[in-house]
């Protein structure tokens, strides 16, 4: 039997004296893409952060319980640079840290100074993201400088520089207006065909499309793990 790229084996997470997840399994499949839903405070971003250790950097009391693997491996075993390098966690909140630094900067500080930065591999991602002609001053161009989307998209070039087997997208578009989560919505699905994603949102509608299975989360507890079109007709018979 194929072993899970990613398994959540009843995981819970405690934040404080706050209960975040509780008791959450999940098996993602290499090339999967899983859609989680939920509303705000639901544990969206807490249970993505924990695949990456992230939580213990942003809180000081973090207890666990269950098991988080990676190709087989407790992520507790795994290095968070190694682990990092696998899994791309991107929050639109890092846009911020980014401003100040100009595109070559910030990929020298992903791919270290040797790197060429007009390598055929390097422009070519630019360009599959959309970015190229959004650079007014080519890599020189401050990220401070991008608004919107062409925030969104810059953060999904960063994470692909590293590479990864997962990219987990926490609710990139969640902000976006309907136009501008359009054009990244495409670019999402151009990535389909290369990485395992895991796409946390509050809107449903925004990847529901391209989803091969979807949590719906509330209050840490998935109230449902299943294909959309499982999804559509439980939720129906409810009503």
């Amino acid at each position: 039997m194929t072993t899970p790229l990613l398994e959540f084996k009843d995981f819970s997470l405690k934040i404080g004296e706050k209960k975040f997840i509780d008791n959450f399994s999940l098996k993602v499949y290499k090339g999967n893409v899983v859609l989680i839903y939920g509303p705000r405070d639901s544990g969206k971003s807490a249970l993505l952060r924990s695949m990456v250790h992230l939580n213990e950097e942003l809180f000081e009391s973090i207890k666990s319980e269950g098991h988080i693997f990676f190709n087989g491996s407790d992520v507790l075993s795994l290095g968070r640079k190694e682990l990092r390098k696998k899994i791309a966690y991107i929050d639109t909140s890092f846009i911020e840290s980014l401003s100040p630094l100009t595109v070559n900067q910030i990929i020298k500080l992903v791919k270290g100074n040797g790197v060429d930065l007009y390598h055929d591999e390097m422009i070519k991602l630019l360009k599959e993201l959309e970015i190229l002609d959004l650079l007014k001053n080519g890599i020189h161009t401050r990220v401070g400088e991008l608004h919107g989307n062409e925030r969104v998209l810059f953060l999904l070039f960063v994470a692909l520089l590293r590479e990864p087997e997962i990219v987990a997208l926490d609710c990139i578009v969640d902000h976006l207006d309907d136009d501008a989560a359009l054009k990244v919505q495409k670019v999402v699905l151009s990535l389909k065909q290369k990485y395992t994603l895991i796409l946390a949102t509050r809107r449903l509608p925004n990847f529901l499309s391209i989803a091969d299975k979807v949590v719906v989360l509330q209050d840490g507890k998935a109230n449902f793990v299943g294909t959309k079109k499982e999804m559509m007709l439980t939720f129906s018979k409810e009503e």
